[in-house]
């Protein structure tokens, strides 16, 4: 579909933008901004491989993925620095030895993402265009129903009492299912129904920031002795993530009565 391959040409730029951002410095807004065209082409080509799953999906994604990946050590520790400096209580003399390490690791986890992406010759994002995958507009019309409709059923009914591993696999499988609904949205005659759009947004926001607090509070954990980390910023921090699961978990539902009492137009 024409459609999906602008959707598609438009994220490749992007992606490839804010890589050669990347090269040049360990720019925040960059990595975040890859990021998110990675995962936008991730949740597309999954689509793709289900219109036809011999086509080697998985080999196509690796180059990116692999900087995907790298990238991710760079986001974490950004995002552990900036939730410690919006706590307030923490004097300057207990935020400083935590923020140096932090600051370092960005700098070294940033100089192995440069000298990867040019020992492996990764300056650019290549991908095959819909195309050349040789799935035909039929299929991708046939498939497409089926495809929001399994990922509905994977994300929904959450059992009561979930760990940490089962919301994080709502929250990816919720992301793919945006990601597509966006990028069928740039087809004609297509768009995806608004009461749908606030509760998957809103959860998304919600998942976002449980996932920023759980992943600096390993990161903090994995890189300081438990003596050295102020009580009070673990508390907090703990404090947020349990509230924002608690409030994840009412969004959650509300998503779920939204598609049961509507089919959405997928």
């Amino acid at each position: 579909m024409d459609c999906l391959e602008k959707y598609r040409r438009g994220l490749v730029r992007q992606a490839n933008r804010r890589l050669r951002d990347i090269l040049d410095s360990a720019d925040e807004a960059a990595v975040h901004d890859f990021r998110i065209a990675v995962k936008r082409l991730t949740a597309l080509y999954h689509f793709v491989q289900q219109v036809d799953e011999q086509l080697p999906v998985k080999r196509w994604l690796q180059p990116c993925r692999a900087l995907f990946k790298r990238g991710g050590r760079i986001r974490d520790a950004q995002i552990a620095i900036g939730l410690i400096g919006e706590f307030g209580e923490l004097p300057r003399t207990a935020s400083r030895p935590l923020l140096a390490p932090l600051q370092a690791a960005v700098r070294h986890d940033y100089r192995r993402f440069q000298q990867y992406a040019r020992e492996q010759r990764l300056t650019a994002i290549r991908l095959p265009s819909i195309a050349t995958t040789g799935i035909s507009q039929a299929a991708i019309r046939r498939q497409r129903p089926a495809c929001f409709e399994q990922l509905r059923a994977r994300i929904v009914p959450a059992a009561p009492g979930i760990g940490d591993g089962e919301w994080h696999r709502i929250r990816i499988l919720l992301k793919r299912y945006h990601h597509l609904l966006d990028a069928f949205t740039a087809c004609p005659g297509y768009s995806a129904p608004a009461r749908q759009l606030k509760p998957i947004t809103l959860l998304e926001q919600l998942l976002g920031d449980w996932h920023d607090r759980v992943t600096t509070i390993e990161l903090l954990h994995s890189r300081f002795d438990d003596a050295a980390l102020p009580e009070a910023l673990i508390s907090r921090l703990e404090q947020q993530r349990n509230a924002l699961l608690v409030s994840s978990s009412i969004y959650l539902d509300k998503l779920a009565k939204t598609w049961t009492e509507a089919s959405p137009a997928a």
